[in-house]
């Protein structure tokens, strides 16, 4: 605890913790008023109207995230396949794109993306959350500026490297934000908003890019002109966000945390913004307390021990998505269908698009509900049967076959449905599963490590799909075989390592990973909090 705050300590309920002044005993860790959230009795339904304000809040940060879906790989996998694209970018006298240089630009885009994921954990624990978001809006406004005036190869590769950058610090920071503003009861809902205004962005760029293949098809940066209203919005937006509470009083700022739960929570019936602030702050002296035990932490200690174990449960359903196929029938989509010879790629691309819509507004509906850990394992298990049948359609000549092109956009379409699923509850887990004081930093890492994969597989893809120069043919469609494969291996993984976190808030979680409970029986787990008011119901009913 920092001396300079003991004042404002002194304003807060007395929840079992006490300043530890000439020599005074500090009281016993009280854990049930940390978990005061989890024994709200509102279903999720009247969480979202109680908190409504909170919700507004949420929502206009989960929808900046439009930018980031209009501006990723859809994007520039799509507008690859563009004819202005290709007649200024494809080598003098022909009319097809080198395949070394969409390999580059993916590549090093994915690159770029992880190291701006990594960067922005010190950015976000030092400075703010707030702060974070700025720095997103700067690398994005000056992608767009880029790709607005580039010319060659080299110039495209550069605006490229400054979207993967700027994609990426929005990924490691929005999520996490959102998570910490949201209430326990519907905190999923809000997560995987991010993902449901992201895949909208997607289909914006879709149709965007859709209409100016029929209208305009040689003039390409209409499309990219189209982002700057986005980014206009996307600085208003981040004008009126507030910063963290949990951040705020994580660093000790007790008075700008009371002002920021009060903007958020204004008109909340019978809410004590003391109450919570105590929660809060207890919740993190219990994690200090316990991390004093064994000393200073280095930043290696989130990869050791218990804190590596949760690390890696929490980056697993990201991880799990660049080997189920994400780069085939997503980020690659319309390159994919262009080998497999159908004659509108863009036409399929829409399709995918608003299968990843669908797939969110069932998943912001169930996630909540229905929970986190079914809709991840089984959605990646019926992506990799998917794989496998786009691998068994490749056996045959998709081109000029309707039938089995309509069964291969089937396939794709069930796919991307899943893995939208499986993939956006991802960003829950990682705001989830780690503790407060690693949240960010394990956020950061926790996308980081599978987009190393992602850069992989972003470089080797295109040769995967349509071979390479020096002799080796290709697989086309049987691509699907190998993502069938190793998805087999990362869903066998899932069923055995991903907990259920439902409605549950971070001080139970932190108690389930102590207890050491089997991770697949967190969802009936009953803390000890929970067992007491259970008694005490118990009790209650039995007097006369």
């Amino acid at each position: 605890m920092q001396s300079e705050d003991k004042n404002e300590i002194q304003h807060l309920p007395d929840i079992g913790r006490a300043d530890s002044n000439e020599g005074e005993k500090v009281a016993p860790f009280d854990n049930s008023h940390i978990q005061i959230q989890s024994v709200d009795k509102l279903t999720p339904f009247q969480a979202a109207w109680r908190f409504r304000r909170i919700g507004f809040f949420c929502f206009l940060a989960a929808f900046s995230a439009g930018l980031d879906g209009f501006q990723g790989e859809p994007f520039y996998g799509s507008i690859v396949a563009n004819k202005g694209f290709i007649q200024q970018f494809a080598p003098p006298g022909t009319t097809v794109l080198d395949a070394q240089w969409v390999s580059i630009w993916g590549g090093l885009s994915s690159t770029f993306q992880c190291l701006a994921q990594i960067a922005m954990v010190f950015l976000t624990d030092r400075f703010g959350r707030r702060p974070a978001l700025w720095l997103t809006w700067v690398l994005l406004c000056s992608s767009v500026l880029a790709e607005s005036l580039v010319t060659t190869n080299v110039g495209w590769m550069g605006a490229k490297i400054l979207a993967g950058a700027g994609i990426g610090a929005m990924q490691a920071t929005l999520p996490l934000y959102i998570n910490e503003l949201s209430p326990t009861q519907i905190r999923g809902f809000f997560t995987e908003a991010y993902t449901f205004w992201y895949v909208s962005g997607q289909l914006m760029s879709a149709v965007t890019l859709q209409r100016l293949g029929v209208t305009n098809p040689y003039d390409f940066r209409l499309a990219i002109y189209t982002q700057w209203g986005m980014i206009g919005g996307l600085a208003i937006i981040y004008l009126v966000l507030p910063e963290s509470p949990w951040w705020l009083v994580q660093h000790d700022k007790i008075d700008k945390a009371r002002k920021s739960l009060g903007r958020l929570k204004r008109g909340v019936p019978d809410y004590d913004v003391e109450v919570e602030l105590a929660v809060m702050r207890n919740t993190i002296d219990e994690q200090r307390a316990r991390a004093q035990q064994t000393g200073p932490i280095p930043l290696k200690m989130i990869f050791r021990g218990l804190n590596g174990k949760r690390l890696i449960i929490a980056l697993w359903p990201k991880l799990c998505q660049q080997f189920v196929g994400l780069s085939v029938f997503n980020n690659y989509a319309t390159y994919f269908f262009q080998i497999a010879g159908n004659k509108d790629p863009f036409l399929v691309t829409i399709i995918l698009s608003c299968c990843q819509l669908l797939s969110m507004c069932f998943t912001m509906v169930l996630v909540d509900n229905w929970g986190r850990r079914p809709l991840t394992v089984y959605g990646y298990m019926i992506t990799t049967l998917a794989d496998f049948g786009m691998g068994a359609v490749g056996m045959y000549d998709v081109a000029g076959n309707e039938k089995l092109g309509s069964l291969l956009v089937f396939f794709a379409c069930l796919a991307t449905f899943t893995t939208t699923s499986s993939s956006a509850i991802g960003y829950a887990y990682l705001s989830e599963i780690p503790k407060q004081d690693f949240r960010a930093k394990s956020a950061g890492w926790g996308l980081a490590f599978p987009n190393f994969f992602s850069i992989m597989f972003s470089f080797v893809t295109p040769y995967m799909l349509k071979g390479t120069t020096s002799g080796f043919p290709g697989w086309g469609v049987k691509t699907g075989f190998f993502f069938g494969c190793t998805g087999v291996i990362v869903c066998t993984v899932s069923w055995f390592i991903i907990p259920e976190t439902a409605r549950r808030t971070p001080a139970e979680i932190d108690e389930m990973f102590e207890s050491r409970v089997n991770l697949r029986k967190f969802k009936g787990y009953k803390t000890e909090v929970q067992r007491e008011l259970d008694e005490q119901e118990h009790v209650a009913e039995l007097r006369p």
